[in-house]
Protein backbone atom coordinates (compact mmCIF):
# COMPACT_ATOMS: atom_id res chain seq x y z
CA UNK A 1 0.00 0.00 0.00
CA UNK A 2 1.37 3.43 -0.97
CA UNK A 3 0.39 6.57 0.97
CA UNK A 4 1.18 9.94 -0.53
CA UNK A 5 1.57 11.88 2.70
CA UNK A 6 1.55 15.35 1.14
CA UNK A 7 -1.73 14.69 -0.68
CA UNK A 8 -3.24 13.04 2.41
CA UNK A 9 -2.45 16.11 4.50
CA UNK A 10 -3.73 18.56 1.88
CA UNK A 11 -6.91 16.61 1.21
CA UNK A 12 -7.78 16.16 4.89
CA UNK A 13 -7.05 19.78 5.76
CA UNK A 14 -9.15 21.20 2.92
CA UNK A 15 -12.06 18.86 3.56
CA UNK A 16 -12.07 19.47 7.34
CA UNK A 17 -11.83 23.24 6.95
CA UNK A 18 -14.62 23.42 4.37
CA UNK A 19 -17.02 21.12 6.23
CA UNK A 20 -16.35 22.78 9.61
CA UNK A 21 -17.10 26.18 8.07
CA UNK A 22 -20.37 24.89 6.65
CA UNK A 23 -21.38 23.20 9.93
CA UNK A 24 -20.77 26.38 11.95
CA UNK A 25 -22.70 28.44 9.41
CA UNK A 26 -25.57 25.97 9.55
CA UNK A 27 -26.13 26.56 13.27
CA UNK A 28 -25.54 30.31 12.85
CA UNK A 29 -22.35 30.23 14.86
CA UNK A 30 -19.68 32.90 14.62
CA UNK A 31 -17.22 31.80 11.96
CA UNK A 32 -13.68 32.90 12.81
CA UNK A 33 -11.32 31.77 10.07
CA UNK A 34 -8.23 31.22 12.31
CA UNK A 35 -10.25 28.93 14.62
CA UNK A 36 -11.64 27.02 11.65
CA UNK A 37 -8.16 26.55 10.18
CA UNK A 38 -6.64 25.50 13.51
CA UNK A 39 -9.43 22.97 14.05
CA UNK A 40 -8.91 21.66 10.52
CA UNK A 41 -5.19 21.37 11.23
CA UNK A 42 -5.92 19.43 14.41
CA UNK A 43 -8.28 17.13 12.56
CA UNK A 44 -5.70 16.63 9.83
CA UNK A 45 -2.97 15.76 12.35
CA UNK A 46 -5.21 13.23 14.07
CA UNK A 47 -6.46 11.77 10.79
CA UNK A 48 -3.05 11.45 9.17
CA UNK A 49 -1.53 10.09 12.38
CA UNK A 50 -4.24 7.47 12.65
CA UNK A 51 -3.86 6.50 8.97
CA UNK A 52 -0.09 6.03 9.33
CA UNK A 53 -0.57 4.09 12.58
CA UNK A 54 -2.98 1.73 10.81
CA UNK A 55 -0.14 0.77 8.45
CA UNK A 56 1.66 -0.90 11.35
CA UNK A 57 -1.12 -2.16 13.59
CA UNK A 58 -4.69 -3.33 13.36
CA UNK A 59 -7.48 -2.03 15.60
CA UNK A 60 -10.68 -3.89 16.48
CA UNK A 61 -13.69 -2.74 14.47
CA UNK A 62 -15.37 -1.20 17.53
CA UNK A 63 -12.27 0.78 18.47
CA UNK A 64 -11.78 1.89 14.87
CA UNK A 65 -15.40 3.15 14.71
CA UNK A 66 -15.12 4.93 18.07
CA UNK A 67 -11.83 6.67 17.27
CA UNK A 68 -13.01 7.95 13.89
CA UNK A 69 -16.38 9.34 14.95
CA UNK A 70 -15.35 10.56 18.39
CA UNK A 71 -12.88 12.88 16.66
CA UNK A 72 -15.56 13.95 14.16
CA UNK A 73 -17.99 14.81 16.96
CA UNK A 74 -15.40 16.65 19.07
CA UNK A 75 -13.72 18.62 16.29
CA UNK A 76 -16.39 21.39 16.09
CA UNK A 77 -15.73 22.15 19.77
CA UNK A 78 -12.56 24.03 18.80
CA UNK A 79 -13.96 25.49 15.58
CA UNK A 80 -16.22 28.15 17.09
CA UNK A 81 -17.59 29.57 20.32
CA UNK A 82 -21.13 28.49 21.17
CA UNK A 83 -23.20 30.21 23.84
CA UNK A 84 -25.42 27.15 24.27
CA UNK A 85 -24.38 23.52 24.55
CA UNK A 86 -27.28 22.65 22.29
CA UNK A 87 -25.72 24.68 19.46
CA UNK A 88 -22.47 22.75 19.82
CA UNK A 89 -24.37 19.45 19.66
CA UNK A 90 -26.19 20.59 16.51
CA UNK A 91 -22.89 21.72 14.97
CA UNK A 92 -21.30 18.33 15.65
CA UNK A 93 -24.23 16.50 14.10
CA UNK A 94 -24.17 18.84 11.10
CA UNK A 95 -20.43 18.26 10.64
CA UNK A 96 -20.85 14.48 10.72
CA UNK A 97 -23.81 14.73 8.35
CA UNK A 98 -21.89 16.84 5.87
CA UNK A 99 -18.92 14.50 6.19
CA UNK A 100 -21.10 11.52 5.24
CA UNK A 101 -22.72 13.46 2.39
CA UNK A 102 -19.37 14.56 0.97
CA UNK A 103 -17.83 11.10 1.36
CA UNK A 104 -20.88 9.64 -0.38
CA UNK A 105 -20.49 12.10 -3.24
CA UNK A 106 -16.81 11.16 -3.60
CA UNK A 107 -17.68 7.47 -3.61
CA UNK A 108 -20.31 7.95 -6.30
CA UNK A 109 -18.19 10.22 -8.51
CA UNK A 110 -14.62 9.07 -7.98
CA UNK A 111 -14.72 5.62 -6.40
CA UNK A 112 -13.21 2.75 -8.30
CA UNK A 113 -12.20 -0.75 -7.33
CA UNK A 114 -8.62 -1.92 -7.51
CA UNK A 115 -6.81 -5.18 -6.86
CA UNK A 116 -7.37 -8.69 -8.07
CA UNK A 117 -10.53 -9.18 -6.07
CA UNK A 118 -11.69 -5.59 -6.44
CA UNK A 119 -11.90 -5.30 -2.68
CA UNK A 120 -10.07 -2.01 -2.21
CA UNK A 121 -11.81 1.30 -2.80
CA UNK A 122 -9.78 4.38 -3.62
CA UNK A 123 -10.81 7.97 -4.26
CA UNK A 124 -8.63 8.87 -7.20
CA UNK A 125 -9.30 8.90 -10.90
CA UNK A 126 -6.43 8.68 -13.36
CA UNK A 127 -5.68 12.03 -14.94
CA UNK A 128 -7.51 14.17 -12.35
CA UNK A 129 -5.15 16.32 -10.24
CA UNK A 130 -5.30 16.23 -6.44
CA UNK A 131 -6.71 19.76 -6.50
CA UNK A 132 -10.02 18.25 -7.65
CA UNK A 133 -10.83 17.46 -4.02
CA UNK A 134 -10.21 21.07 -3.03
CA UNK A 135 -12.46 22.29 -5.83
CA UNK A 136 -15.05 19.71 -4.80
CA UNK A 137 -14.96 20.98 -1.19
CA UNK A 138 -15.49 24.55 -2.34
CA UNK A 139 -18.44 23.59 -4.57
CA UNK A 140 -19.96 21.40 -1.87
CA UNK A 141 -19.76 24.15 0.75
CA UNK A 142 -21.04 26.82 -1.65
CA UNK A 143 -24.09 24.75 -2.59
CA UNK A 144 -24.62 23.59 0.98
CA UNK A 145 -24.60 27.14 2.34
CA UNK A 146 -27.04 28.25 -0.36
CA UNK A 147 -29.38 25.42 0.62
CA UNK A 148 -29.08 26.17 4.35
CA UNK A 149 -29.78 29.86 3.78
CA UNK A 150 -32.82 29.05 1.68
CA UNK A 151 -34.21 26.70 4.33
CA UNK A 152 -33.56 29.15 7.16
CA UNK A 153 -35.10 32.02 5.22
CA UNK A 154 -38.17 29.93 4.56
CA UNK A 155 -38.67 28.69 8.11
CA UNK A 156 -37.28 31.47 10.29
CA UNK A 157 -40.18 33.17 12.07
CA UNK A 158 -39.55 36.09 14.40
CA UNK A 159 -40.58 34.69 17.79
CA UNK A 160 -41.88 37.81 19.46
CA UNK A 161 -44.75 40.25 19.36
CA UNK A 162 -44.42 42.75 16.55
CA UNK A 163 -45.60 46.31 16.06
CA UNK A 164 -48.28 46.44 13.36
CA UNK A 165 -50.04 49.30 11.60
CA UNK A 166 -53.34 48.63 9.84
CA UNK A 167 -54.52 51.03 7.12
CA UNK A 168 -58.04 51.40 5.76
CA UNK A 169 -58.69 54.49 3.68
CA UNK A 170 -57.44 57.48 5.64
CA UNK A 171 -57.56 55.62 8.97
CA UNK A 172 -54.70 53.77 10.59
CA UNK A 173 -54.51 51.71 13.75
CA UNK A 174 -51.41 50.62 15.68
CA UNK A 175 -51.59 47.25 17.41
CA UNK A 176 -49.33 44.52 18.69
CA UNK A 177 -49.35 41.30 16.70
CA UNK A 178 -48.16 37.80 17.46
CA UNK A 179 -46.93 35.39 14.75
CA UNK A 180 -48.62 32.05 15.32
CA UNK A 181 -47.67 28.95 13.33
CA UNK A 182 -51.07 27.57 14.27
CA UNK A 183 -52.87 30.29 12.30
CA UNK A 184 -53.52 28.52 9.01
CA UNK A 185 -56.69 30.35 8.04
CA UNK A 186 -57.16 31.21 4.36
CA UNK A 187 -59.63 33.53 2.69
CA UNK A 188 -61.60 32.85 -0.47
CA UNK A 189 -58.54 33.79 -2.55
CA UNK A 190 -56.38 31.25 -0.72
CA UNK A 191 -54.33 33.97 1.01
CA UNK A 192 -53.32 33.97 4.72
CA UNK A 193 -55.70 35.65 7.15
CA UNK A 194 -54.98 37.89 10.15
CA UNK A 195 -57.18 37.44 13.22
CA UNK A 196 -58.06 40.58 15.21
CA UNK A 197 -60.20 41.54 18.17
CA UNK A 198 -63.66 42.83 17.31
CA UNK A 199 -63.08 46.20 18.99
CA UNK A 200 -59.97 46.80 16.87
CA UNK A 201 -61.75 45.99 13.60
CA UNK A 202 -64.68 48.25 14.47
CA UNK A 203 -62.31 51.08 15.36
CA UNK A 204 -60.59 50.80 11.97
CA UNK A 205 -63.53 50.02 9.69
CA UNK A 206 -66.50 51.58 11.50
CA UNK A 207 -69.75 50.39 9.90
CA UNK A 208 -67.84 48.53 7.15
CA UNK A 209 -69.37 50.76 4.48
CA UNK A 210 -67.45 50.27 1.25
CA UNK A 211 -65.42 47.37 2.68
CA UNK A 212 -65.17 43.93 1.13
CA UNK A 213 -66.40 41.30 3.58
CA UNK A 214 -66.67 37.53 3.62
CA UNK A 215 -67.04 34.53 5.91
CA UNK A 216 -63.98 32.49 6.90
CA UNK A 217 -64.48 28.82 7.75
CA UNK A 218 -62.74 27.85 11.01
CA UNK A 219 -62.25 24.31 12.32
CA UNK A 220 -61.47 23.76 16.00
CA UNK A 221 -61.64 20.86 18.44
CA UNK A 222 -65.16 22.03 19.27
CA UNK A 223 -66.31 21.78 15.66
CA UNK A 224 -66.64 24.12 12.68
CA UNK A 225 -67.69 27.75 12.73
CA UNK A 226 -67.40 30.91 10.66
CA UNK A 227 -65.61 34.19 11.33
CA UNK A 228 -66.75 37.45 9.81
CA UNK A 229 -63.84 38.99 7.89
CA UNK A 230 -63.06 42.29 6.21
CA UNK A 231 -60.35 43.21 3.73
CA UNK A 232 -58.17 46.20 4.60
CA UNK A 233 -55.95 48.24 2.31
CA UNK A 234 -52.56 47.74 3.95
CA UNK A 235 -50.78 46.04 6.83
CA UNK A 236 -47.32 47.11 7.97
CA UNK A 237 -45.28 44.93 10.33
CA UNK A 238 -42.18 46.33 12.04
CA UNK A 239 -39.23 44.55 13.57
CA UNK A 240 -36.34 46.65 14.87
CA UNK A 241 -35.42 48.89 11.93
CA UNK A 242 -37.09 46.74 9.28
CA UNK A 243 -40.57 46.67 7.81
CA UNK A 244 -42.76 44.19 5.95
CA UNK A 245 -45.68 45.62 3.96
CA UNK A 246 -48.65 43.55 2.74
CA UNK A 247 -51.46 45.02 0.65
CA UNK A 248 -55.11 43.94 0.53
CA UNK A 249 -55.11 41.81 3.68
CA UNK A 250 -58.07 39.85 5.00
CA UNK A 251 -58.72 40.38 8.73
CA UNK A 252 -61.02 37.92 10.50
CA UNK A 253 -62.92 39.10 13.58
CA UNK A 254 -62.36 36.97 16.67
CA UNK A 255 -65.62 36.40 18.58
CA UNK A 256 -63.74 36.58 21.87
CA UNK A 257 -60.89 38.77 23.14
CA UNK A 258 -57.39 37.51 22.40
CA UNK A 259 -55.25 36.42 25.31
CA UNK A 260 -51.79 37.89 25.79
CA UNK A 261 -50.18 41.25 25.15
CA UNK A 262 -51.37 41.47 21.56
CA UNK A 263 -54.50 42.27 19.57
CA UNK A 264 -53.62 40.49 16.32
CA UNK A 265 -52.72 36.93 15.44
CA UNK A 266 -50.52 36.97 12.35
CA UNK A 267 -49.87 34.07 9.97
CA UNK A 268 -46.34 32.75 10.43
CA UNK A 269 -45.54 33.62 6.80
CA UNK A 270 -46.06 37.33 7.56
CA UNK A 271 -43.24 37.23 10.12
CA UNK A 272 -40.59 35.36 8.16
CA UNK A 273 -37.30 37.21 8.47
CA UNK A 274 -36.66 37.18 4.73
CA UNK A 275 -39.69 39.43 4.12
CA UNK A 276 -38.40 42.34 6.20
CA UNK A 277 -36.53 45.20 4.56
CA UNK A 278 -34.87 48.30 5.91
CA UNK A 279 -37.23 51.23 6.36
CA UNK A 280 -37.16 53.61 3.44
Amino acid sequence: MVVYLDLLILDNFCADAALLWLAVRTVRGKCVLPRILLSALLGTALGVGYTVLCLYCTFPAAADFFLKYAVALLLPLTAAHFEKKRSYAYCSLAFVGYMFAFAGALTALCGQSTGAQGSTLVYTVYGIPSGALVAGCVCFVFLGEKLVRALLAHTKVLSCTLECVLHQGEKELRLRGFADTGNRLRDGRGKPVVVAERAAVLQLCGDFYGCKTEKIAVKTVNGSSEFFAVRIDLLEIYFQEKRHTIEDVTVAVSPSPLSGEYSLILPASFAEEKNFQARG
